[in-house]
């Protein structure tokens, strides 16, 4: 079977000859090619795919195609500065900016009928990742600004970009589809997950009408897209987590984008996925209930809080798929660890009964220190195990 005969099996619960093997590594590929600590195998590797095909994974990727997703301000002048000092000689690619060559910050700035906002990035040289140091929404007296903001913020799709990319992967994976993210997260894009949670505490009332306002654009985008052929898988970004997305406001602010988008994208015979970053034991219930088909990162004790071989059970929902498993503790095991890394992979896969529904793929992403030859043992031992 090719990878994308094989992914797309396993999202369908068919039998295929083995367990997809998709780990995410594009942090890891990005960050060690600015430092210039990439495996002698991969000195003359240009993208993560270079990096995918010569370790004989399977792809499964978005950040790609998260480009091929744009947010249009139509309320007002919108401008970016690129600024600050850094040691990278080239271009640093992170997952949501690339930094041009020697940058380290990213101001921008939005006008509005009520006032100005500001948000700044700033580009991290010892993860090579970039983090936000100042958020959009400082202080609940913006609510005005920001409510025009998202009242004047639309999606676009760019099909031929994300047919460019579904062309590179071929026969070997699967791109998904970028579908932004649930009204939660947006909270959290806006005001840091700290002041999003005390606003959602202390004004439910305006934060449901803002929720409802993005719920009605993504739905308006999904319904434009839904059937382009080239589209069979379609994430929202959320990080979903328990820390983050307690149940309360799961209920509040994602349960009904959830389930809306999953109506739809089930219509049309494909496929709806969140990202997960942390501890979901708590909230597969209503992950089932809102039938998502698979979260992208599942991650077991001790990061996390998911037995893999529990997931489906604990979720509820029969077309659920179990993705993950690969997480920082294995990755980062150091030499002579390699016959306990090879005892996980076993027992996770022996746990997972008869291996349908299941992508043996990473928890969130692989860190920096991850060494390649570990990728290879676990895809080894993928390939001995996961025979179906």
């Amino acid at each position: 079977m090719t990878g994308r005969q094989r992914i797309l099996a396993a999202f369908r619960g068919e039998p295929c000859d083995r367990v997809p093997f998709c780990p995410n590594i594009y942090y890891w590929f990005y960050s060690r090619r600015a430092k210039g600590t990439l495996p002698d195998e991969l000195k003359a590797a240009c993208h993560p795919f270079d990096a995918l095909h010569a370790l004989g994974a399977d792809i499964l990727a978005r950040w790609d195609t998260q480009a091929a997703t744009s947010s249009v301000y139509t309320g007002g002048e919108c401008e970016d500065a690129w600024t600050g000092e850094s040691p990278f000689s080239e271009a640093v690619v992170t997952a949501f900016n690339t930094y041009p060559r020697s940058k380290s910050e990213r101001h921008s700035r939005i006008r509005t009928p009520y006032g100005e906002l500001t948000q700044t990035w700033k580009l991290s040289e010892e993860a090579a990742a970039d983090f936000i140091s100042e958020y959009w929404w400082k202080t609940w007296e913006q609510y005005p600004a920001i409510r025009h903001v998202v009242e004047h913020t639309n999606y676009a799709f760019d099909a031929a970009s994300f047919r460019t990319w579904k062309q590179r992967a071929g026969d070997d994976g699967v791109m998904m589809v970028h579908l932004t993210q649930s009204p939660l997260k947006t909270f959290h894009w806006l005001a840091g997950p700290e002041n999003a949670s005390l606003f959602a505490v202390d004004h439910p009332g305006e934060m449901r009408e803002l929720a409802e306002i993005h719920e009605a654009k993504v739905l308006a985008l999904l319904e434009e897209i839904v059937d382009e052929p080239a589209a069979e898988v379609f994430i929202s970004l959320d990080n979903l987590d328990s820390a983050f997305f307690p149940p309360g406001f799961y209920r509040d602010y994602c349960a009904s984008y959830f389930s809306r988008v999953a109506d739809v994208i089930h219509s049309r015979g494909k496929i709806f996925v969140v990202h997960a970053c942390g501890r979901n034991k708590v909230l597969l219930p209503l992950v089932g209930a809102s039938r998502v088909d698979c979260l992208e990162g599942l991650t077991p004790p001790p990061m996390g809080d998911v037995p893999l071989g529990q997931a489906r059970a604990m979720c509820g929902y029969e077309n659920f798929t179990v993705n993950g498993g690969m997480d920082a503790p294995r990755l980062e095991m150091r030499e002579g660890e390699h016959e306990a890394l090879d005892r996980y992979v076993g027992e996770l896969f022996g746990s997972m009964r008869d291996k349908r529904h299941f992508i043996f793929a990473s928890s969130c992403s692989t860190p920096y220190p991850a060494s390649w030859d570990n990728l290879r043992r676990l895809h080894d031992a993928a390939l001995e195990y996961g025979r179906m």
